[in-house]
């Protein structure tokens, strides 16, 4: 009896034994990693990591940007499909101070991936406009969730992209100049005789005096003579 006793129980611990190295040798192993790079294409920036302030990419108010999000399963090459990762899906809600291209209202971004093998690389992409009206920085954040084919090793990871906006100051424009308008110009009106002076209207004037005296003079002795003359006549 004692025997039989032990030897069932030697048996269950072989079972559990097996069953363990079997479990652990046939393992489901897939590896999700996700990444997220952003781009301003109005500016034409490169496509990068931005996943901290100090990487961020600039932008201002009414820039578009692409946001790329690849998800890969960096898990180990298996034919049997053991490290394959299903059921993956990506979601992205959008922050405040961006909105989508195509459909605006849409602050929530859903993608069925579903089975992702290992050394697959899915990569999604989508472009936004920026709303923000001041300066502030977006943190764009994206995430996924899988699972092995068993449903025995979930897989889950977010990867955030940083976008720094800064409004332009407003240039305030300067008052134009209006142009003075010179006053017309009046011509000197010229009198309709000119005032005589200077030295040739003097010498005008002398003679002038000069000559009404001789000719008083003369008419004078000329009258005188002809008296005296009738005087010795007579």
């Amino acid at each position: 009896m004692k025997i039989s006793n032990v030897l069932l129980s030697a048996a269950i611990i072989g079972t559990i034994t097996i069953a363990t190295v079997s479990t652990n040798a046939f393992a489901w192993h897939p590896k999700g990693v996700i990444s997220k790079k952003v781009q301003n294409i109005t500016t034409g920036s490169a496509l990068v990591e931005a996943d901290s302030a100090g990487t961020a990419v600039t932008a201002k108010p009414g820039d578009t940007l692409k946001y790329v999000i690849a998800i890969s399963n960096t898990g180990a090459s298996d034919s049997n499909g053991y490290n394959d990762m299903a059921k993956t899906v990506m979601t992205d809600t959008l922050p405040t101070g961006v909105e989508l291209i195509n459909n605006p209202t849409n602050r929530q971004i859903t993608e069925a991936i579903g089975l992702v093998k290992p050394g697959q690389t899915v990569t999604k992409e989508y472009s936004v406009k920026v709303t923000a009206n001041t300066n502030s920085t977006i943190q764009n954040t994206a995430c996924f969730t899988g699972n092995s084919t068993a449903n025995d090793n979930p897989q889950q990871g977010c990867n955030s992209a940083v976008v720094a906006v800064t409004v332009p100051t407003p240039v305030t424009p300067t008052t134009p100049v209006t142009p003075v308008t010179p006053a017309p110009v009046t011509p000197a009106q010229l009198p309709a005789e000119l005032p005589h002076t200077g030295m040739s209207t003097d010498i005008f004037g002398s003679a002038l005096v000069l000559g009404v005296v001789y000719y008083v003079l003369h008419r004078y002795i000329s009258s005188k003579r002809e008296r005296t003359k009738s005087s010795i006549l007579a």
